[in-house]
């Protein structure tokens, strides 16, 4: 076919082939596309009728359960304006007519036999009936409680009739055919010309291709439009082409020095582009900003016209290129700082220098406040801590006799905690004043850190030192204000004195060491460093290291004292921890205790004296004594994790006999007590552990304690026992809270014991248990299992006897 259409002409081919596509074109149309508009507009309207059916069903039912037989009329002679409905009536199973849109129509003269149409009412379903070409019977139930069923309901009964609206959609179908016909048409009598003139129009959009690039360079060429892969139309490709790419060279250049300008004149950074001669020929308004001028000012002039020093352009072309120098330059008459670089370059065969010029005022401020922040405190703008080591290390180094005072604020996390930090803060640069005001010049103050501030007093004596710390401690007593807030503060000061020697590290430690004794000796004084300070922290520093190696080697042991009932037979054996070390024997626990607790290890210390005590009431029972072990546990032991989930881990890994251990807690421990605490102790009861409250009577809120925690005995503090019975405040103490113990259920234990006088006191009023010398001093478990094996008998004699 195209081989006998490549014969003909093309004035004939054109219209040939034309003729052909609207001659396929129309087959296709009235064969594929007309049938499936058909389709899709009836699958459409019915589609749409069915909703309107639905929803004219929900009205109709609802007036018709409310009776609302006017309202049913009126809905269907609305429903029934629609297109496409003939007519619309609603009956009932006996096909009497409730409602209708055309009067005298009866269901019987519908064209459906009755008896169908009674069935399909009675199906309670949907129904379409095709009872004419395109026209439809909808029967629909009002009723939806009885769909499903054989139902008694109503019946909306719709005629539809579709045949309009196909008929309008075969219309729109051949109107759309003839009218791309007539498209076709045209455009078959347009192609025939432009084939008519196809040569010589080609040739010349050619000619006027190149004769609109001539004229205009600049402007974008508009290629020559000539199809075909004939010698013209490859002429015109290969013109194209050329005039594109000659264009696109020349944009590129075009655009690449708007692009250098642009940058050059938009750049933040001032640009001058000078001369062999030094002289400017070109500056961007930046530098113009820089030198306080319009941008028109400055071509033609030389740089140092601007700069304060006439040779400090050369001193610049001095250096190596791409080098930043510092310079001053002058802005209205005030000097600016700034920060030049120069880069050589030819142009026209000449050689010029680009320099770039920063105004580096900012990064100067800021590398100020960098340097402020390095050396001083932002809060209260006192030197701090690095700073006043750097002085003291300078001091050291001249040999200067200085003193060095540590303060620290009394408790200030207090008002932290109350207050708030912002009213915290504002606390600290009041006592920054404070101290400003009251010490000498020549006087270093800084900030150490949180509440903490040290004074560095060079070529001062000792006498001097002590003098200021005590004109402080002096004027703390007056209260500073601050805001709403009258504060009442007291500082510790802690003093080291240097005669030049050592280093600035040893000095703070020994003014450190110093703050800390005045904290222990009651806070609120001062303390002077000494030799022996410094030997007890290093004795203290020596005693952590070993008792740390005696934790991992097991160095500690248990020693046992007896709670005794009235008749002087043991009931409870208290677990106390003892430490025979390898080079200090036997160590007093008054001197590792507080050492265990200050660096953490009691929490390790106690899981192995909760174990030990298991095992060895478990070792007790196997030998028929039935006792139990108390283990005291300290306040840090509560700080831990998990306390309980520990102690229970434990037990669970020993199985020691059920009941055979108590717990002991100071009341220190429930300071600050949580929901955390209450739970545990409530944990630890419910594991079988009796719980005593140690210490009964030296705090502040031990009846609190008692109302607040699950306690089922408490201990009586042994420097209440020591004055019975001579001291009557002792005794009515001690009578008061056996008395208070019984009403309440608790158990009692007296601590301290020491003589029959006291004993006999006890087991008068009533303590059900007793502890002391009198009894028992505290011993290994070898040695009373010895006792008790040698005296055959499960009650203690009093000590001595």
């Amino acid at each position: 076919m195209l081989s006998r259409l490549a014969r003909l002409s093309l004035r004939k081919s054109l219209p040939l082939l034309l003729g052909l596509f609207a001659v396929v074109f129309t087959l296709l149309l009235t064969t594929l596309y007309l049938p499936r508009a058909i389709d899709r507009e009836l699958h459409a309207w019915r589609s749409h009728t069915d909703q309107l059916l639905a929803l004219l069903q929900n009205t109709l039912s609802d007036h018709l359960r409310h009776g609302r037989l006017a309202e049913l009329e009126t809905a269907l002679s609305e429903f029934a304006g629609l297109q496409g409905i003939r007519w619309a009536m609603v009956t009932d199973p006996q096909l009497r007519v409730l409602a209708t849109t055309r009067l005298g129509l009866v269901p019987r003269h519908l064209g459906v036999a009755a008896e169908q149409l009674k069935a399909l009412m009675a199906s309670g379903r949907p129904a379409w009936l095709e009872h004419a070409g395109r026209r439809y019977l909808a029967i629909l139930p009002l009723d939806r409680k009885l769909q499903g069923n054989t139902g008694n309901g109503e019946t909306l009964l719709v005629d539809l009739d579709f045949n309009p609206l196909l008929d309008r959609t075969r219309f729109e179908a051949w109107l759309y055919l003839g009218q791309t016909l007539v498209l076709l048409l045209l455009l078959g009598l347009l192609l025939n010309r432009l084939y008519h003139r196809l040569i010589t129009r080609r040739l010349a959009r050619i000619d006027r291709a190149a004769r609109r690039f001539a004229a205009d360079h600049d402007q974008r060429p508009r290629p020559a439009t000539v199809e075909g892969h004939d010698e013209i139309g490859q002429l015109a490709g290969t013109f194209n082409r050329m005039m594109s790419q000659l264009h696109e060279r020349q944009q590129a250049l075009q655009n690449s020095e708007r692009l250098m300008r642009e940058l050059f004149d938009s750049s933040p950074v001032g640009m001058l582009v000078v001369s062999c001669s030094l002289c400017i020929e070109q500056a961007n308004p930046a530098a113009a900003v820089l030198f306080g001028c319009a941008p028109a000012d400055l071509p033609g002039k030389r740089p140092r016209d601007r700069l304060l020093k006439g040779e400090s352009l050369r001193r610049l072309l001095r250096t190596p290129a791409n080098t930043p120098v510092e310079l001053t330059g002058l802005c209205q008459g005030r000097e600016l700082p700034l920060e030049v670089t120069w880069t050589p370059f030819v142009r026209d065969g000449s050689r010029h220098y680009l320099l770039l010029l920063r105004d580096i005022s900012e990064r100067l401020q800021a590398e100020q406040r960098l340097r402020f922040l390095a050396h001083f405190d932002p809060l209260t703008n006192l030197a701090n801590r690095h700073y006043l080591v750097q002085r003291l290390e300078q001091l050291l180094a001249t040999r200067t006799p200085l003193s060095l005072l540590f303060l620290d604020i009394d408790h200030f996390k207090r008002i932290n905690d109350t207050l708030g930090h912002e009213v915290g803060d504002h606390l600290l640069v009041e006592i920054a004043r404070r101290l400003t005001r009251l010490v000498p010049d020549q006087v270093l103050v800084a900030r150490s850190g949180g509440d903490e501030f040290l004074l560095l007093l060079a070529r001062r004596a000792a006498e001097q030192a002590r003098e200021l710390a005590e004109t402080l401690l002096r004027d703390f007593k007056t209260p500073l204000q601050v805001g709403q807030y009258e504060c009442f503060l007291t500082p510790s000061i802690g003093i080291a004195n240097c005669d030049g020697q050592g280093d600035a590290t040893d000095l703070l430690k020994q003014a450190d060491l110093a703050l800390y004794a005045a904290k222990d000796a009651g806070r609120n004084r001062l303390a002077v460093y000494s030799h022996p300070l410094g030997e007890a922290a290093e004795h203290r520093l020596q005693l952590e290291h070993e008792l740390r190696r005696a934790l991992d080697l097991r160095e500690f042991t248990l020693h046992y004292q007896a709670q005794v009932d009235d008749q002087g037979r043991p009931q409870v054996m208290e677990a106390l921890l003892r430490w025979h070390s390898p080079t200090r024997g036997l160590v007093l626990p008054g001197e590792f205790i507080p050492v265990l607790e200050e660096s953490g290890m009691i929490i390790e210390a106690t899981r192995w004296v909760f174990r030990e005590a298991c095992r060895q009431a478990r070792r007790w029972a196997g030998q028929g004594h039935a006792l139990r072990i108390a283990v005291n546990l300290s306040p840090l032991d509560f700080r831990q994790a998990d306390l309980a989930g520990s102690l229970l881990a434990i037990l669970e890994e020993e199985r020691p006999p059920t009941g055979s251990l108590e717990l002991e807690i100071t009341e220190t421990a429930l300071l600050d007590a949580g929901d955390d605490v209450q739970q545990t102790l409530a944990r630890l009861k419910a594991a079988g552990m009796p719980l005593l409250l140690d210490d009964f009577g030296t705090g502040h809120a031990s009846l609190a304690y008692l109302q607040q925690f699950p306690f089922d005995g408490i201990k009586i503090d042994r420097q209440f026992v020591a004055g019975l019975p001579e001291s009557e405040h002792s005794v009515a103490l001690v009578r008061g809270i056996l008395t208070m113990a019984r009403h309440l259920g608790l158990h009692v234990v007296a601590e301290g014991v020491s003589n029959e006088r006291q004993a006999a006191f006890l087991r008068l009023n009533g303590c059900p248990s007793l502890q002391g010398y009198h009894y028992c001093r505290p011993q290994p478990a070898e040695d009373l299992e010895r006792i008790w094996i040698r005296e055959s008998s499960s009650s203690l004699q009093p000590w001595g006897h």
